[in-house]
């Protein structure tokens, strides 16, 4: 299949970065796969470093009406069989490019939405994708159509192939200036409140209290304030909040880390949580969206309330207990190998993909009957 990523930011984050792994991913199984994107960001240095033909294209203000027509003529000129946007604004683009050029569109949805989009174009040739059945029965819920969305979970590239030789844990506890036997507790992604990175920095004298050698280290952004202000709230354990900002080596970092934590609001399918896994790492997580999904309370991780009490709680439990901490982690090691890797998800997507334009092509409907199959 001639497949186009369509994408509607260039930062860094979960959408993003699930792009360039289900890009290239594709390309392993076959098939040829360009990605658009907004000009300049982390993206699109990424998708060309993983050998994905990449066009930016502005999304934003006045232009936005200009990339539906440039959508569809890149459609039209490299007979692309089918188009999978990722974000509320490339759904709306690809869509009527999608129409324009009468291909098929299919959108993941990261997040729980309210936008009309998704209602009301699944009722006419939007596809859905839901990250987790959280976000499935959310759009369902919404009155989005049944029949057109399907599961597919996030992954990681922890799992298998080339991944860095570990560094040896004592280098990383070098590196922050913490002694070799110290115990580390890991919140990856945005430092700020919906993460639970205050939740955390409420529990952190209750934690050091009880495992005097914990520090906490935050993996992600953290603006200024922020900072400020989970420090005051660590009060007397403000020495051991750890802020080392946006990392390329995350999985250097796991290694390192005994227990990964992410208190949020709610998640549809946490890559922090799913790449933590992947490296073998117990998580605690919040009872809340797809967290349930992704962890086996008890035996892959623990999900508690958010609240500091028991988030501490089981934080401490874990670090005071290195065989159930490491027994946990091996079970999460091998849930991820079962459910989340970058291989499965392809494979999934890709049946999909063969399933829409086979039930287009049943209704009279061909896409691109002219061109040459991939392969042949």
């Amino acid at each position: 299949m001639n497949i186009l990523q369509v994408v509607s930011s260039s930062r860094t984050s979960g959408a993003e970065k699930h792009v360039v792994l289900l890009s290239k991913w594709l390309q392993l199984l076959g098939h040829n796969v360009t990605a658009v994107c907004p000009p300049g960001g982390w993206l699109p240095g990424q998708l060309r470093e993983a050998g994905i033909s990449t066009v930016e294209v502005p999304m934003r203000g006045p232009r936005s009406t200009a990339a539906i027509f440039t959508l569809r003529k890149l459609v039209e000129d490299w007979r692309i069989d089918i188009v999978n946007t990722h974000l509320t604004r490339a759904t709306y683009l690809g869509y009527f490019a999608g129409l324009l050029a009468k291909v098929p569109v299919i959108s993941t949805v990261q997040i729980k939405t309210r936008d009309v989009s998704y209602r009301y174009l699944s009722r006419q040739r939007l596809w859905l994708v839901a990250v987790s059945n959280h976000i499935r029965q959310d759009l369902i819920a919404r009155g989005a159509r049944a029949d057109r969305i399907q599961t597919v979970y996030n992954c990681t590239e922890f799992i298998g192939g080339e991944r860095p030789e570990p560094a040896p844990i004592g280098d990383v506890r070098s590196e922050l200036g913490l002694p070799h036997d110290s115990l580390l507790v890991g919140l990856l992604g945005r430092v700020d409140s919906f993460k639970g990175a205050y939740i955390l920095a409420d529990a952190a004298q209750t934690i050091v209290n009880r495992c005097p050698l914990t520090h906490v280290v935050f993996i992600g952004n953290a603006e200024p304030d922020t900072r400020e202000d989970l420090l005051r709230i660590a009060g007397e354990a403000a020495g051991r909040l750890h802020f080392i900002g946006v990392r390329n080596d995350v999985p250097r970092l796991l290694e390192a880390i005994d227990v990964v934590t992410l208190p949020s609001i709610s998640e549809a399918c946490s890559l922090a949580i799913i790449e933590a896994m992947a490296m073998g790492k117990p998580v605690v997580a919040t009872r809340a969206g797809g967290n349930l999904e992704l962890i086996n309370h008890g035996r892959s991780g623990l999900l508690v309330d958010r609240r500091p009490e028991p988030l501490a709680d089981a934080i401490c439990e874990l670090l005071n207990d290195p065989e159930r901490r490491a027994a946990m982690g091996r079970a999460a090691n091998e849930r991820a190998n079962e459910m989340f890797t970058a291989e499965v998800m392809a494979k999934n997507m890709e049946s999909l993909y063969i399933r829409v334009l086979d039930q287009r092509r049943s209704k009279g409907n061909p896409t691109n009957p002219t061109r040459t199959p991939i392969g042949v």
